[in-house]
């Protein structure tokens, strides 16, 4: 091997060492900023028990798409194939957990839906959001005149889902274990 492939050789491995430590400081930060407290599922029925452990699932999973969305956004010179493709594959799975948890609560028991309600849960504003985005999140769409960037939109979905912990709307099924008791 020629002086000029170990070069190069060295010059990839480095760039691949640097970007797995860049990617792992990200994550140890971002697990050290969202400590949970554990759901407490008890005194709910079963079903509305999936309802709150599939709701805390879909909100973590859109923070991971939101980082990446984040990290889209950025002028990042050094984006390889792998990274556009990643954020594609993880864009088009958030499409399918939002339509999946839709789903969920869609094939809900009446008297499950009429509960939730009750609370003031109604997914209507995260299907609406998911309309607006012509029913999937795509990378072509990361920013869109007169509305806010991809990133924030996906935000949005997450809030609702109970990020903030407060107010209605489809967040207060994550805080069934609170607000059951």
């Amino acid at each position: 091997m020629g002086a000029i492939e170990l070069a190069m050789l060295l010059v990839a491995a480095s760039y691949g060492a640097y970007r797995l430590i860049r990617a792992q400081a990200e994550t140890r930060r971002y697990l050290e900023d969202r400590a949970e407290a554990p759901l407490e599922l008890a005194h709910l029925s079963p079903t509305l028990a999936q309802v709150a452990r599939e709701t805390r699932t879909l909100r973590v999973a859109l923070e991971s798409t939101i980082r990446g969305v984040r990290a889209a956004l950025s002028l990042d010179p050094t984006r390889t194939a792998d990274e556009i493709e990643a954020l594609d594959a993880a864009l088009m799975g958030a499409t399918r957990d939002v339509g999946e948890w839709l789903a969920m609560l869609d094939g809900l028991p009446a008297s499950e839906l009429a509960a939730l309600v009750e609370l003031g849960v109604s997914q209507e504003g995260i299907r609406a959001a998911l309309v607006a985005e012509h029913g999937s999140f795509e990378r072509g769409r990361l920013r869109v005149a007169g509305r806010p960037t991809l990133d924030l939109r996906i935000e949005e979905i997450r809030r609702e889902l109970g990020a903030d912990r407060g107010g209605a709307g489809a967040g207060a099924v994550a805080d069934l274990s609170v607000r059951w008791r």
